[in-house]
């Protein structure tokens, strides 16, 4: 089975646009949303988000250990921001089973010494570090897994 996964650290206002929050924080982002940018009849995005993100074929505890590792400079910054009720950080997991573009899982029946070279994309725990992260900044932990595979057979 193949899998993909990205994770991204985002933090959403209705109030604050992206470029508010990058002055505030004093670090650009990586993605930016305009609320109301994609649609005249509906209000979509819902919320300006400004996001740092990682895509990359490693396990998501060290796609989120990079993450922080960008974001621990501004740590101070961010608590001050996310202290606003109107301001909603969160920590966004995403992970696609069965993706066709996806990096492959050790096969079953592959020994232990040699699954240590595949590359370990399912296993993933959170240190307490991160947690400590993610408690100062009033995130929110989501995590979002779709299985794709089915996607393939409803053509």
């Amino acid at each position: 089975m193949k899998i993909r996964q990205y994770c991204y650290f985002s933090v959403r206002s209705t109030s604050l646009s992206a470029a508010d929050m990058t002055a505030q924080l004093g670090m650009q982002p990586d993605e930016v949303l305009v609320m109301g940018s994609r649609s005249r009849e509906r209000v979509l995005p819902r919320c300006h988000t400004w996001k740092i993100v990682c895509r990359s074929g490693e396990s998501v505890d060290d796609q989120i250990q990079h993450l922080m590792d960008r974001l621990e400079p501004i740590r101070a910054e961010l608590v001050s921001l996310c202290a606003d009720d109107d301001v909603s950080p969160a920590m966004q997991v995403v992970r696609h089973f069965g993706d066709p573009d996806g990096i492959e899982v050790a096969p079953d029946g592959t020994a232990w010494d040699q699954a240590q070279d595949w590359p370990r994309p399912l296993g993933w725990h959170l240190s307490l570090s991160m947690l400590d992260f993610l408690v100062s900044t009033r995130a929110e932990l989501d995590v979002d897994e779709y299985d794709s595979s089915d996607d393939e057979d409803d053509r």
